[in-house]
């Protein structure tokens, strides 16, 4: 008889103790007390069972994770969580650039103007053996030039792709959604253009817009709905008469939009016209800026993290996360975006809110996307009293240089190899934990990260220089103030602040030189300045200032306001000081706290130039650098060219810290396309 008081244990999931608990049941029924289930035909069956119960448990699991999004692995299932919450995901970007257009028309064109038509073709250099097709994402009117008598199109936005038409011709019986599938992957959203003509015997075209938000949209806007489907294509619908307008038997939709390679066309320096805007014409390409922004499709666990931002923030921007969600869902082309309100600025500004940004595959934002962006994507959000501002980007270029021994007997790897390993490594941190606001880089996580790409590495040593970049006027004498965010060395013989590349100075004689910006080296031990900490109280005459220390002569005296300490005034700094402190004698009063400051927190900059391999001063004092806060200053720096094809120079310094971070616009990088940024040495040590 069969024993019902055993049970059955239904807990576990894995296969093996889903086999032991059916064996262990079956073994306490009497008909099975003395059977041998190891060899027998019913251990078949068990395992049968197991395996069934072990699929089960599989599959019910599966599908309970997909059921929320935090925990869904399939795309499909993510991207129906994210409508849910009102967010579509986005598309490959396509690589934009800008460029300017000339067009040289025969002596005896009549045109006032010209149209250049939406998908004007341009064709890229060669990158990786592949010439990539550009096009123009709008139609643009260009007037002649009364002067030159040439077209001139300024600043002409170019996006990469094959442009893609395709008509549906709508019917209710067939299609009772509305939905038309593009038929196309790699398609950038942003280009998508759509129009809808009556009939085929009426030409006349509407022009159905994207529909951002439900609550302004009525029976008759003409508008259409975006989403991604359970195929990963995207697909557009549209409205019932109630929200938007609905389309009618016989509508033929046309679509047009961009089929783009993404991230792949990025880093194209040069461009030509391939279509024929006017016949009997020359044309020149001159490049305003390099093709960058161009990226892959949103990735699920990026779907994951901004849907449910996009959805707190539900189409109005009042809390800094409003904004950045704001921003990445409407202009997909910024890689990391930063908000700040004027309370948190330096110095505060109140009735404004601050916002920066970092473009996908470069570091430069035209003047035209940030009025896009405060314009069409910030001001219908914001708060009405709120004025948004755009703070360029203030970058933290790393120079790395690493030394990494390893041992030849723990790999099979030549030194070229492990080396490759190396810098893809480093190349991989940088991508994954670099370009971001709000961030910190630390020079150990770098090392371990290092030690940790080989097993026959032994150890290495990461050496960090932080470069800013800026282009001087060349045309009127400016001051300049750099930041670099962090502590700073001082300089000394073998390593200093310098710059690069050289640019032009005009000297005391007024002759011209090649020269170049050179951190002071100083050796001055006195006391440079000292801070009132706490001003005190009861002051009733002027007190004196003790100084002491390991150094001499350093004198300084106070100033009483209102019976407080307001300033202290250095009259002789002294000489020979490592230490200082620095108190209140006598006044009558109480509670001062002074703070000694030594010679060495200031550094100093000059010009120098080379002149038969001996180094001469042009000017003296340039600026200066402040070590605590890495802030350098030039005032008056006038130089009337600077050898760089862009204008562009480079200060470069060592930072003091092995760990530094940004906040607000600063931004930490590794120029992955400058050559010198990264530095590999590897050393075969057999341990």
């Amino acid at each position: 008889m069969a024993n019902i008081d055993a049970k059955l244990q239904v807990a576990e999931l894995d296969f093996d103790t889903i086999k032991r608990n059916l064996k262990e049941f079956m073994q306490a029924q009497s008909e099975f007390s003395d059977y041998n289930f190891e060899g027998s035909g019913l251990s078949t069956l068990i395992d049968v069972l197991a395996y069934n119960t072990h699929y089960m448990g599989y599959y019910l699991n599966m599908v309970a994770n997909e059921m929320f999004i935090d925990t869904a692995l399939t795309r499909g299932a993510v991207v129906s969580h994210a409508k849910l919450l009102g967010y579509t995901p986005r598309s490959r970007v396509a690589s934009k650039a800008a460029v300017d257009l000339t067009i040289t028309p025969v002596a005896n064109d009549s045109n006032s103007s010209i149209v250049i038509p939406r998908f004007t073709r341009f064709v890229s250099e060669t990158k990786d053996g592949v010439n990539y097709i550009f096009v123009t994402p709008s139609a643009r009117i260009v007037s002649k030039n009364a002067t030159t008598g040439l077209f001139n199109a300024e600043n002409l936005e170019i996006k990469e792709g094959q442009p893609i038409t395709f008509t549906y011709t709508y019917n209710s019986q067939t299609n009772p959604n509305q939905v038309f599938e593009l038929q196309d992957s790699g398609i950038d959203t942003s280009t998508l253009f759509v129009t809808v003509q009556k009939s085929p015997q009426n030409a006349n075209l509407e022009t159905f817009i994207l529909a951002q938000d439900a609550t302004d949209v009525d029976e008759t806007a003409p508008v259409y709905y975006l989403e991604e489907n359970k195929n990963g294509r995207y697909q557009i619908y549209f409205g019932d008469d109630v929200i938007g307008k609905k389309l009618s038997d016989g509508n033929i939709v046309i679509v047009s939009y961009v089929v783009t390679a993404g991230l792949s066309a990025n880093g194209l320096k040069s461009f030509r016209l391939l279509d024929n805007i006017l016949t009997n014409t020359t044309t020149t390409v001159t490049l305003r800026s390099e093709s960058s922004a161009g990226a892959v499709a949103e990735t699920i666990d990026q779907i994951k993290f901004t849907a449910p931002k996009s959805y707190i923030a539900q189409n109005r921007a009042v809390t800094k996360n409003d904004y950045i969600a704001l921003i990445n869902r409407d202009y997909p082309y910024f890689e990391a975006v930063n908000v700040w309100g004027g309370e948190d600025n330096d110095p505060p500004v109140f009735g404004k809110v601050f916002f920066t940004a970092k473009p996908l595959g470069g570091y430069e934002i035209t003047t035209t996307e940030i009025e896009f962006v405060k314009n069409n994507v910030i001001k219908p959000f914001s708060v009405l009293t709120v004025t948004p501002e755009y703070v360029a980007a203030d970058y933290n270029y790393l120079n790395l240089s690493v030394d990494v021994n390893f041992d030849p007997t723990r790999t099979n790897k030549t030194a070229e190899e492990v080396k490759a390993t190396v810098v893809s490594t480093i190349r991989n941190f940088a991508n994954t934990s670099l370009d971001t606001f709000n961030n910190s880089f630390k020079v150990s996580q770098l090392s371990r990260v290092i030690d940790d790409s080989e097993n026959s590495i032994t150890s290495n040593d990461v050496k960090v220089v932080i470069e800013k970049r800026f282009a001087p006027d060349t045309t009127r004498s400016q001051s300049y103030s750099i930041n670099f965010g962090t502590e700073l060395q001082q300089g000394t013989t073998l390593q200093r602040l310098t710059s690069t590349p050289s640019f032009t100075y005009v000297d005391s004689a007024n002759i011209e030189r090649e020269c170049f910006i050179e951190e002071v080296l100083q050796s001055y031990t006195g006391v440079e300045e000292i801070e009132v900490t706490a001003p005190g109280s009861g002051f009733t005459t002027t007190p004196s200032v003790v100084i002491e220390g390991d150094g001499i002569g350093a004198v300084a005296q106070a100033l009483v306001v209102n019976g407080s300490i307001r300033k202290i005034q250095i009259v002789n700094p002294g000489t020979g000081y490592t230490s200082a402190t620095a108190r209140i004698d006598g006044g009558g009063g109480a509670g001062a706290v002074l703070r000694p400051i030594l010679q060495g927190r200031y550094g100093q900059l000059k010009i120098y130039t080379i002149t038969n391999s001996i180094k001469k001063t042009v000017v003296e004092n340039i600026g200066t650098i402040n070590y605590k806060t890495g802030l350098v200053t030039l005032n008056n720096f006038f130089p009337t060219a600077v050898s760089d094809p862009f204008g562009t120079l480079v200060i470069t310094a060592t930072p003091t810290k092995k760990i530094f971070s940004s906040e607000r616009n600063r931004i930490i990088t590794l120029d992955l396309s400058d050559p010198t940024a990264l530095s590999v040495t590897i050393n075969a040590i057999i341990e």
